[in-house]
């Protein structure tokens, strides 16, 4: 199973809200999301190195923030904006590999049955979201 790393949150999200389970499903669904928040990880750490590489620093090598708030948060001050959001585009975009193994087989198909056999009836941009969830898990096994 293929996942873009800037699709992570949507099912993270998606399969967190929408389906109702217990026990061993609702076990399984959260070792997938697990594994999912462990990608999402990964993906922070290359997101924060590709802005430390796109930012001017200051003299400790740090990232120098603009228009702070009074909550601290702001917005790093990158060189070049369109190289920048170019290279996160092209990060948002590369996948990584949930691995259709013995491992993780009884929680795929679990999984798969919990979305396929979901009871709500959908409508609307809800019935494309749970087309696109849908896909997710269409060829595995």
């Amino acid at each position: 199973m293929k996942i873009k790393y800037g699709e992570i949150d949507f099912y993270y999200d998606w399969l967190l809200n929408n389906l109702k389970l217990s026990g061993k499903n609702n076990r399984m669904r959260m070792k997938f999301l697990e594994i999912l928040q462990n990608n999402k990880q990964e993906y922070e750490k290359h997101r924060y190195q590709l802005i430390k590489e796109n930012s001017r620093l200051d003299e400790n090598g740090n990232i120098v923030i603009l228009n702070v708030d009074k909550n601290g948060a702001g917005e790093a001050d990158i060189i070049d904006k369109e190289k920048f959001f170019k290279e996160l585009m092209e990060l948002n975009l590369e996948e990584f590999v949930v691995e259709e193994n013995e491992t993780n087989k009884e929680m795929l198909l679990i999984l798969k049955k919990c979305v396929e056999e979901c009871p709500i009836e959908w409508q609307g941009e809800d019935a494309l979201k749970y087309e696109v969830v849908c896909r997710l898990f269409d060829d595995i096994y």
